[in-house]
C-alpha cells in the first residue's frame, strides 16, 4: 500500500508553520524561525529547514498557502517578500519532483468550518485557527503552526467538521461564532 504523505506550509519569511500528514493523520508539526534582518538570509534559512523536512519525511505532495495581496493589506514590501519565498519553495518542490498545490486561505478555513468574509478581519480568525487545532488534536500551538495544521487537515479531509452556528470558546471563555 502506498502511503500518502503531505507537507503543509504556512509560509512567512520570519516564522513558517509546517505540518506533516501521513494518509489523513497528523504525524508532525512545528514552526521554522528565521531571525535575520536580511530577507534573503531568512529565505535561505526557510529553504534549508524545509529541505530537511523533505529529506526526513519524504512527502508525496505539498500544500502551500497561496500569497495574495489582500492577505497582507496590499503592503507591497511584505507581498514581494512572501512571493520571493513562495517562488524559492516552489522551486525546491520542483527539485524534489513533488506535486504541489497552492490553496487560498479562505478555502482551507472553509474546509475547517471557520467562517470568513466581509466584516471578519484576519486578527479575529487566528484564535479560531488555534481553537480548531485544540478541538481536533488537543494541541496548544501558536497561530503559524495552527495554520499549517489546518491547511494539512483541509487537504486530507476536505470536509467541514464544525457547524457554522456552533459557538467555539477559547481558553479564557471568549466565544467565537
Amino acid at each position: 500500500m502506498n502511503e500518502d504523505i503531505i507537507i503543509a506550509l504556512d509560509l512567512s519569511t520570519k516564522n513558517s508553520g509546517w505540518s506533516i500528514f501521513k494518509n489523513d493523520q497528523l504525524i508532525a508539526h512545528n514552526v521554522i524561525n528565521a531571525g535575520s534582518s536580511n530577507l534573503f538570509r531568512r529565505i535561505d534559512k526557510m529553504i534549508i529547514e524545509i529541505r530537511k523536512l523533505l529529506d526526513d519525511y519524504k512527502p508525496t505532495k505539498a500544500i502551500i498557502e497561496e500569497v495574495l495581496p489582500e492577505d497582507v493589506n496590499h503592503n507591497q514590501k511584505v507581498f514581494k517578500a512572501l512571493i520571493y519565498l513562495q517562488a524559492f519553495v516552489m522551486h525546491l518542490m520542483d527539485e524534489y519532483n513533488l506535486e504541489t498545490e497552492l490553496v487560498v486561505v479562505s478555502h482551507w478555513r472553509k474546509c475547517c468550518g471557520i467562517k470568513t468574509g466581509a466584516g471578519i478581519n484576519r486578527t479575529s480568525l487566528k484564535p479560531k485557527d488555534i481553537q480548531f487545532v485544540r478541538k481536533m488534536y488537543n494541541l496548544q500551538v501558536g497561530d503559524d503552526e495552527a495554520d499549517a495544521i489546518c491547511i494539512g487537515w483541509a487537504a486530507t479531509h476536505k470536509s467541514i467538521p464544525i457547524q457554522e452556528d456552533e459557538v467555539i470558546k477559547d481558553e479564557y471563555g471568549f466565544e467565537f461564532a
